[in-house]
């Protein structure tokens, strides 16, 4: 879905740079437009930040992370910026800052607890990569109300994608025994995010069936 790294401190202090070198007489630079910042689910609001943003706790973020409650070992509340320093390699924050990210174990009824909608799925611009990667959401987070998938740009939104996705992949089985994350998606690319986030370690997600997203040909 997408690799993510944190460059979140780096950003403030260049941010800080670049206010500082403004020429003398220069015109004042225009006030840029507020970060739409998503409603942070009142399950997983972490109490020890304050965020911009609104507690939601009707949230369907928390019935996915009610669903894990029931199905997984070893689980641990830590806050989203201990967990984003813990991923190397990417752009952006993954998880939502203000939120706490679950830590867990998956157990052996972990897919079933995600039926009746919240089946674990991957989109990408194409089959293998929606079939092979480690970041999932469930079929729910990206459907409307009457159940059917969003257009690939509110998904795109929803999950902070660089590119509209255009495939979707249907996990069948994950892997007993890694350690796996469930959190917000942060804000990136420009999109706002806030869907809920799996991250498996790679290849622990097993996804035989892939679908192309509306408006696309095939995977």
């Amino acid at each position: 879905m997408k690799q993510r790294i944190r460059q979140w401190a780096g950003w403030a202090a260049a941010a800080l740079v670049l206010a500082g070198a403004s020429r003398a007489g220069a015109e004042p630079a225009p006030a840029s437009t507020p970060w739409p910042w998503p409603p942070i689910p009142g399950c997983l609001a972490d109490p020890s930040t304050v965020t911009p943003g609104t507690a939601d706790y009707a949230s369907p973020v928390c019935t996915v992370y009610d669903a894990v409650l029931t199905s997984a070992s070893e689980i641990e509340l830590i806050s989203a910026r201990r967990a984003n320093a813990e991923f190397d390699g990417v752009l952006y924050p993954a998880f939502l800052p203000g939120t706490e990210v679950v830590r867990f174990v998956p157990g052996a009824g972990f897919m079933a607890s995600l039926g009746g909608g919240n089946t674990l799925v991957r989109v990408s611009r194409s089959g293998a990569g929606a079939r092979h990667g480690s970041w999932w959401t469930t079929r729910r987070q990206i459907s409307d109300s009457a159940g059917a998938l969003d257009a690939p740009e509110r998904i795109r939104a929803l999950l902070a994608l660089t590119d509209s996705p255009t495939c979707i992949a249907y996990a069948s089985d994950v892997a007993r025994g890694v350690r796996a994350y469930l959190g917000v998606t942060a804000p990136a690319f420009d999109e706002p995010g806030g869907a809920v986030e799996f991250w498996f370690p790679p290849d622990a997600v097993a996804a035989p069936r892939t679908a192309p997203l509306a408006g696309n040909a095939g995977c």
